[in-house]
């Protein structure tokens, strides 16, 4: 268990809430920017892919019905 992890149980067993919040969201922080790395890395955008936007098509008879 890293440092930062073992501060933030023993300010949860102080009772120090605000400083294990503060600590758990630099963590919380960390994991999102990691993630939102990872899906920069393999996120590939293909135009060629892209038909058309799809509209969804109506019976005229409907419409007027």
């Amino acid at each position: 268990m890293s440092d930062l992890k073992k501060t933030i149980f023993q300010n949860i067993l102080d009772k120090k809430f605000t400083q294990a919040n503060k600590d758990f969201d630099g963590i919380m922080k960390d994991k999102v920017f990691n993630a939102i790395d990872d899906i920069k890395k393999h996120f590939v955008y293909n135009p060629s892919d892209a038909s058309e936007p799809e509209t969804p098509e109506t019976p005229s008879s409907e419409k007027n019905g």
